[in-house]
């Protein structure tokens, strides 16, 4: 009896995966409509593989599909990164790569997360170790205090041995922590991890260090200073265009000075020098107008503007102090007749 119901259950199973097998639509079996709808193109595309003769157009097409959804993935890896969101990138990145054929692109991606990452974790350790050093010190004057207060007692487990420990291990961390900040050119916080470093542990100081973050920080004050100048160049252009000359000469006098220099710097200067020389004389046209119509106030008005535009004008200072005479005059007239009036 128990024979004969093996032997049944055995041709029972035989028959039912015969029958899976002959049928596509068995229960582990996922259509290659199913695999794309919940974008598993890696899956997809091996099927479509496998079958002979191979569905060109349907693989095509499939690998358009997967192209586009990485680029949709990787846009929001990125913006995940921008947020800082570090483990919501890595599951949406390991996601993307089990649904999708190969890509160099998963590799600079990781790569991306991960330098992101350490560079969050940099800056957090070196604001830490820098706090941890102002304690080490405030704990050496405290010990100092200490040792002051009670001058003769005997101390069984000295906690000054403690604290050199420390500042040893701290001292280390930094000068590590200074060459972390050297190598992605973040010069401020490579000048003061090593500041620190070595004031520490005077033994640290190296010359090479030194002369790696005053070489870093000053391409990063040439680099700014060049970026001003373009903007500020860029500002002074504008403002000609507008014909804004309280904008002209507030950059004017900026681009003037150092540290700005160079033959752009030049150009721009003597295009708008030409602009306030040019509206100058407009100006001065408009003034002799009405200074000869007895509009002695618009006229002193007209060239006091001309005159900030053009300093050196002679020719205007000497119209603007015979206006300002003439102007007094008036003033001193009218308020006699006004008193006179009874």
């Amino acid at each position: 009896m128990f024979k004969r119901t093996t032997i049944l259950c055995i041709l029972c199973c035989s028959a039912l995966l015969s029958a899976c097998a002959s049928n596509p639509n068995n229960f582990w079996y996922t259509s290659t409509e199913q695999l794309i709808e919940n974008h598993d193109y890696q899956k997809a595309i091996v099927q479509i593989s496998a079958n002979i003769p191979i569905d060109q157009k349907l693989l095509l097409k499939v690998k358009k599909l997967a192209g586009k959804q990485r680029r949709k993935q990787t846009q929001k890896i990125n913006l995940l990164v921008e947020q800082q969101k570090w483990g919501q990138a890595r599951d949406t990145l390991k996601q993307l790569k089990s649904k999708q054929p190969n890509s160099a692109s998963f590799t600079k991606l990781n790569l991306l997360i991960d330098n992101a990452q350490f560079e969050e974790e940099r800056l957090i350790n070196t604001q830490q170790a820098l706090l941890e050093a102002e304690l080490l010190d405030i704990q050496f004057i405290q010990q100092d205090l200490s040792n002051r207060i009670h001058h003769n007692k005997t101390r069984w487990f000295p906690q000054n041995n403690n604290l050199m420990s420390q500042k040893q291990r701290l001292a280390e961390k930094l000068l590590q922590l200074s060459t972390q900040a050297l190598f992605v050119k973040d010069y401020k916080n490579a000048q003061k991890s090593y500041e620190k470093a070595i004031k520490l542990d005077r033994e640290l100081k190296t010359g090479e260090i030194t002369q790696a973050i005053n070489a870093g920080l000053s391409d990063q004050n040439n680099i700014a200073i060049n970026e001003r100048r373009n903007s500020l160049i860029k500002q002074l252009y504008l403002a000609i265009s507008k014909q804004d000359f309280e904008t002209i000469l507030n950059i004017q006098e900026i681009l003037s000075h150092e540290p700005f220099h160079g033959a752009e710097v030049e150009r721009a200067l003597n295009e708008a020098k030409n602009n306030c020389i040019e509206h100058s004389h407009k100006l001065d046209e408009i003034a002799s107008k009405q200074y000869r119509n007895g509009n002695i106030s618009l006229a002193v008005i007209q060239w006091q503007q001309a005159l900030r535009l053009t300093p050196t004008d002679i020719r205007i200072q000497e119209r603007l102090i015979r206006a300002q005479k003439v102007q007094r005059k008036l003033k001193k007239l009218t308020s006699t007749e006004e008193s006179l009036i009874p």
